[in-house]
């Protein structure tokens, strides 16, 4: 018995070894990619640079040469109406101008979804942007050899519209592959990429056109186009690899279902009925206002208002990534709808014309730089083209009614531009007010980077 109480004693006092595991902890797997240029690339991590500013600047010449020719069609508006068409009513040029805006929302949710997936087929790499270019250097083309209203409806209205909605959609969604801390930025470097166009080409061409003639002065724009699409092509390349991309989802209910959804989209829809008329009439508004201007001096509002607008598309994605895209699209809204109210309504003197050129040409179009990171920071990068084309399908009412309801306004009250500037900075006030719902929906707290 001792000698068992002993045993027992020294087994209690006695430290026991600690039993050691060996745990195998296996690194997660990091799945690496190749994209079309052998470049490995890691989905998890995004450039924030490099390789991403020439896609961009890539991406941004496609918009100068594309897009940025729809802010030009202010010159050509007024070329029709005193030299080529005279008679023709303001509304009739004014839904001519708007057409490839029109076209381009409402094809462009289309080519979105299929870019969002066949964006590198066995025969080309970004097949969109190539037929895009196709067709609009086609349509331009032949514009140069129209005589009627009718085939400029054709030419400069669907074949351009058809070649928007192949280009946009997709070059304002690819910065986001590359880039996330600064995807705000990314994108209003591109979507500034058309307001630069605007402004050289509005300059350039109402030189052209009133020297050279129509005809000469498109084939030269032609020639031009070619040369930059070329250039564009090479720099542009699709970072997610074929199997990462998403499957089309033509009808997607969930987004339909969501207040805040509409809360965007009906946003959009009522800006843009304010966006654009202020753009097609200020050279018919410079004209009045001050008669008896050379071709340079009439032509630098306009060239005004887009450089402007190319400085406030690239600053308003800088200051998206680092106050919040939404906040900086109500922000933009707000600022473009009481430059209409309370500047444009009021002057009459060509200093007052640039000083509304300078401002309005800053906020106006920040609202497409910030389309694709808005999408972004509320629904996630997957299926961005197709979304940002959905989206801006919202527009397309404003795209077609907009500027010709502008006119119709214009005729119908005996040239009142402060009727003209009611309307067109009231809806885009209104558009302000609905997207409030959407910021305090998805983000209450009112100081809050969202």
């Amino acid at each position: 018995m001792e000698e068992s109480a002993s045993v027992h004693a020294r087994e209690k006092c006695t430290p026991k070894r600690a039993s050691v595991e060996l745990v195998v902890v296996t690194p997660p797997v990091r799945y690496v990619d190749k994209v079309a240029d052998n470049v490995e690339v890691d989905e998890d991590i995004f450039p924030e640079g490099g390789r991403g500013w020439v896609v961009v600047l890539g991406c941004a010449i496609f918009s100068a040469a594309t897009v940025g020719w729809g802010y030009v069609w202010g010159v050509t508006e007024e070329y029709f109406r005193t030299q080529m068409f005279p008679g023709t009513a303001d509304s009739v040029l004014t839904t001519l101008g708007s057409l490839p805006s029109l076209i381009m929302t409402i094809v462009g949710i289309v080519a979105g979804k299929l870019a969002d997936r066949y964006q590198q087929t066995l025969f080309a790499r970004q097949p969109f942007l190539a037929a895009g270019a196709i067709v609009w250097m086609g349509g331009m083309l032949a514009s140069a050899f129209c005589t009627e209203v009718w085939q400029f409806f054709i030419t400069m209205g669907v074949m351009q519209g058809i070649a928007d909605a192949l280009v946009f959609p997709l070059v304002v969604a690819l910065p986001a592959q590359w880039f996330k801390r600064r995807r705000a930025l990314a994108t209003g470097v591109v979507v500034a990429g058309s307001s630069i166009g605007g402004a050289v080409g509005s300059l350039i061409y109402r030189e052209m056109i009133s020297t050279l003639g129509l005809r000469k002065s498109l084939a030269i724009f032609t020639a031009i186009d070619a040369v930059s699409f070329g250039a564009a092509y090479i720099m542009v390349l699709e970072r997610r690899p074929a199997h990462k991309r998403p499957p089309i989802i033509w009808f997607d209910r969930a987004f339909f279902k969501d207040p805040v959804f509409w809360s965007i989209a009906m946003c959009f829809f009522f800006v843009v009925f304010g966006y654009l008329g202020p753009v097609f009439l200020l050279p018919t508004f410079t004209a009045e206002k001050v008669p008896r201007l050379g071709e340079l001096v009439a032509a630098l509002p306009l060239v005004v208002l887009n450089l402007s607008a190319a400085l406030g598309r690239t600053l308003v994605g800088f200051a998206g990534d680092k106050f919040g895209p939404v906040n900086l699209l109500w922000v933009s809204i707000v600022l473009s709808g009481l430059s209409q109210l309370v500047v444009w309504m009021f002057v009459s003197t060509y200093a007052g014309i640039m000083i509304f050129a300078v401002l309005y040409g800053f906020f106006c179009g920040c609202f497409l730089s910030l389309v694709s990171a808005v999408a972004a920071r509320i629904y996630g990068a997957d299926r961005l083209a197709g979304l940002s084309a959905l989206l801006l399908l919202f527009n397309a009412p404003g795209y077609a009614a907009g500027a010709p309801v502008a006119g119709a306004i214009l005729g119908a009250t005996g040239n009142n531009w402060q009727v003209v500037a009611g309307y067109s900075g009231s809806v885009q006030i209104l558009g302000a007010l609905i997207l409030l719902y959407a910021r305090f929906k998805r983000e209450p707290k009112l100081f809050a980077i969202y």
